[in-house]
């Protein structure tokens, strides 16, 4: 789905209002910043649950690129 964002991004632009432009680019912002929220919401309920006391690395590698990479797109 991001790559079809990416790819469409171009004809898309060309057949809406700035207007709408505006409110796209700010809800896609604001839906970015929901899902990293929970991401670390979850990321920290994992390493505080004494049952998962277990540092898993790749879990944290893996969550950290992932967000670096699509904050980057």
């Amino acid at each position: 789905m991001t790559f079809c964002g990416i790819g469409c991004n171009k004809y898309v632009e060309a057949n809406i209002s700035q207007k709408s432009r505006t409110t796209v680019k700010y809800t896609m912002k604001t839906l970015a910043s929901i899902a990293e929220t929970i991401i670390f919401i979850f990321l920290g309920i994992s390493a505080v649950d004494k049952s998962k006391w277990a540092w898993d690395t790749g879990l944290v590698t893996c969550t950290l690129i992932f967000i670096l990479v699509f904050r980057a797109v």
